[in-house]
Formats: structure tokens, C-alpha cells, sequence
């Protein structure tokens, strides 16, 4: 199949979108919500007359806190969070929201997130994402026990991990750029959440290209498969899923960018992150598991011909040296008569 004949081009189309989503947050960082640096969130509601989400975002400037996020939840809700809302700010803020006892709202919540509970979220969302892709690398190893050969089950995990790697961090490197210099979208729950979304998608795609590999290796008449032969069994297996994978990857795509364009702008940036992670966890399983398998394949083989054929020199050797030491008897018995 062509992919794998271009597998060395789409493996540096990777390695690039990677190594550009580790500058983009190493460079701009991240946007963190107050679900991991702490803060307050106010929740309101208003009654009768609603603002629209440009005057509430224009109080809560002039109420003087200017780092704070303003999302509209429904016609009536808004949700503003903000580092630290003292009682001083709030009565200002409540204040500047009635815009002079034009608007008559309620307070519907009210809570404060301290350092040492965001600290400790923080903490639970990384080893919840490394805790995921471990379960999948024994999911993964335990599934494709049967087969051996010639590509360890363990081997068919580490590649969709190195998978699953590659969907999160180009996303999130996306992410990082975007919320740092176009948009105000924060890294919160929500956004791991979607990543571990991201997770489950992609490596479902992954393992149906895997499970038709093990397949086709079940099913060739050969004993020995390896080289050209484990490519070319690959390669049928990428034929007969791509179009599987590609349509159920687009109907997916379709549903979150109609939930991106008419959502409201807190589910928005979720959908974001689902689309980047179901455009790319697409990809990774197409164009990056499937080749890596071959390369395994083709690197893992080396040592054990080199070893086979120093074997068979020695051998050589050890057959020339006997048939020389034959002919120097001979001479010598010649000699004698």
C-alpha cells in the first residue's frame, strides 16, 4: 500500500507537528483555569432584562478585575471566574452588574478553589492520563498475546502509546497557542476530560487496524513471515480498514463542529479539543501506528540475522581450517613414502 511505501514522509509530518506542539508549550505555556490555580467562581442569573455577554464582560473590567473569565452558560446564566474575589471586589461587582438597578439578578453560586485543591486536581488529572495509557499497553499486550510473531504482543501496545502520545500533545499544543494568543481558552477539567476522550477514540481506532493484522497473520499459509511479507500483510490490513476508520472518524468530526459553531462558549472549547483529538487520533492510527509496526519489524530482525550469519562464518571457518589441516596430512604422509 502507498502509505507504508511513504511511511518515512508521513512519520516526519508527525515528528514536526510534535516537536512544534513542545515549543508552542514550552514557549506560551498554559492558559490554567482556576480548576488548577486556584480561584473563585460566581455563578448569576438574571431575571427579567438580560445583558448580552459584551456588557457583562465591560462591568466586570470596570469593577477592576481584568484577569477574570466571562462565559454565558444559558439565555440568563453567566459564570465569572476570577483569581480572588474579596468582599470589597464583590460588592463592586455586584454593583456594576445591575448597570445602575437596570438588571435585577440572583446568585446562584458562589465557590472558592483554594492552591492545595487545585495542586492536588492537577496531580489526579496527570496520573489519570499516565494511568490510562498504562492500562492500555497490558489491555493491548494481553489481547494480542496469541500473536508472537513477528512483533511481541507488548510491542503492538508500546506503538499505540507512542500513538496516543502523539494525539494529545499536538492538541495541546494547538491549544496552548490558541489560548495564549487568539482566544481565552484555559486549560481546566473540562479539557482533560476531553483528552482522555481522545484516549479512548483513538486507540479503539488503532486496535481495530491491529485485530486485522493479527488477522491476516493467522490466515497466511506462510510459517515464516517477515520483511516484504509482514509489510505487505500491513499494508492489506490498512486497505481493508481505512475506509471504516476515515468514515466513522468523519461522522464523529461532523457531530463536534456543529456542537463547536451552535454551543455555548463553555462547551466550545471542549468540542475544540475533541475534533483536533479525533483529526489527529485519525491520522496516528492510519499513518503512524501501521508503519511503526514495520519498522519494529524490520530493526528488531538485524541482530538476530547478524548473529546467524557470524554463526555460519565460524562455521565456514572452522570446515576451512579442518580441510586445510586434511591436506597438510596428506603432504606429510606423502613426505614419509
Amino acid at each position: 500500500m502507498k502509505i507504508l511505501k511513504y511511511k518515512r514522509v508521513f512519520l516526519t509530518i508527525s515528528a514536526m507537528l510534535v516537536l512544534f506542539s513542545i515549543i508552542s508549550i514550552s514557549f506560551f505555556g498554559f492558559n490554567l483555569g482556576i480548576d488548577f490555580k486556584g480561584g473563585t467562581v460566581y455563578e448569576i442569573a438574571y431575571k427579567d432584562k438580560v445583558p448580552s455577554i459584551s456588557e457583562v464582560k465591560e462591568a466586570v473590567r470596570a469593577s477592576g478585575l481584568e484577569t477574570a473569565t466571562v462565559q454565558k452558560l444559558d439565555r440568563n446564566d453567566f459564570v465569572i471566574k476570577v483569581p480572588e474575589l474579596p468582599d470589597d471586589k464583590k460588592a463592586q461587582l455586584k454593583q456594576k452588574l445591575t448597570f445602575a438597578s437596570q438588571y435585577n439578578f440572583d446568585e446562584k453560586r458562589v465557590k472558592s478553589i483554594g492552591p492545595s485543591v487545585s495542586g492536588e486536581l492537577a496531580s489526579k488529572s496527570l496520573f489519570a492520563i499516565l494511568f490510562v495509557s498504562l492500562v492500555i499497553v497490558l489491555f493491548i499486550a494481553y489481547v494480542f498475546r496469541g500473536v508472537s510473531k513477528p512483533v511481541s504482543s507488548f510491542k503492538y501496545g508500546l506503538v499505540a502509546v507512542i500513538a496516543l502520545i502523539h494525539d494529545i500533545i499536538i492538541p495541546t499544543g494547538i491549544f496552548a497557542a490558541l489560548g495564549s494568543v487568539m482566544v481565552n481558552y484555559q486549560i481546566d477539567v473540562l479539557f482533560v476530560t476531553a483528552l482522555l476522550a481522545i484516549l479512548g477514540f483513538s486507540v479503539n481506532d488503532t486496535i481495530v487496524v491491529f485485530d486485522r493484522v493479527r488477522e491476516n497473520l493467522k490466515n497466511s499459509k506462510e510459517k515464516r513471515i517477515k520483511g516484504k511479507k509482514f509489510e505487505a500483510i500491513v499494508g492489506k490490513s490498512l486497505e481493508e480498514t481505512i475506509v471504516r476508520s476515515v468514515n466513522t472518524s468523519l461522522t464523529t468530526f461532523i457531530v463536534l463542529l456543529v456542537l463547536f459553531i451552535v454551543g455555548g462558549e463553555v462547551v466550545r472549547p471542549f468540542a475544540l479539543v475533541l475534533m483536533l483529538g479525533t483529526l489527529f487520533g485519525t491520522y496516528s492510527s492510519i499513518f503512524i501506528a501501521s508503519p511503526l509496526l514495520v519498522y519494529i519489524e524490520k530493526f528488531q530482525k538485524k541482530p538476530a540475522e547478524d548473529k546467524e550469519k557470524k554463526k555460519k562464518k565460524e562455521e565456514e571457518e572452522k570446515r576451512h581450517f579442518s580441510e586445510k589441516e586434511v591436506a597438510e596430512a596428506l603432504e606429510r604422509l606423502k613426505a614419509k613414502d
